[in-house]
């Protein structure tokens, strides 16, 4: 599956086929009408941000498949990630995340760069959960 192009609609739709449930099954744990989750699947109707943690759970989605789910959310409302909106709009933290966004965006970072500061994130998560082993 090309995740560049894909859709939100085209992702659920997907993953509901692998795991063999219908539409209409996937609409009653949901709580929506056939036709609602039609429209939802066929990228006609912005996913239901209330939705989007029961949809995991019910098609079982990977951490990284997870990501992806919230990303394609964001993405079909023109919004922020829907799991990320909580952690940016955090009174503490949002000065910093605004602050290294608008500098990433002055000084045009470049793929390469912004993958080597989700290493240096990795790196220190990584330090912090061995401390806490010792």
């Amino acid at each position: 599956m090309n995740t560049a192009s894909i859709q939100f609609g085209d992702f659920v739709k997907n993953k509901r086929l692998k795991k063999k449930i219908t539409l209409k099954d996937l609409a009653k744990k949901l709580d929506l009408s056939i036709a609602y989750l039609s429209d939802i699947e066929n990228n006609r109707r912005y996913p239901i941000k209330s939705k989007i943690n029961l949809l995991i759970e019910i098609l079982e989605l990977s951490p990284k498949e997870q990501d992806l789910l919230s990303d394609l959310a964001g993405k079909a409302r023109n919004e922020v990630p829907p799991d990320l909106l909580e952690y940016i709009m955090d009174w503490e933290v949002s000065p910093y995340v605004r602050a290294s966004l608008r500098k990433a965006k002055q000084n045009a970072m470049s793929v390469k760069e912004w993958k080597r500061i989700i290493e240096e994130i990795d790196k220190i998560r990584y330090q912090k959960f061995e401390r806490e082993e010792s």
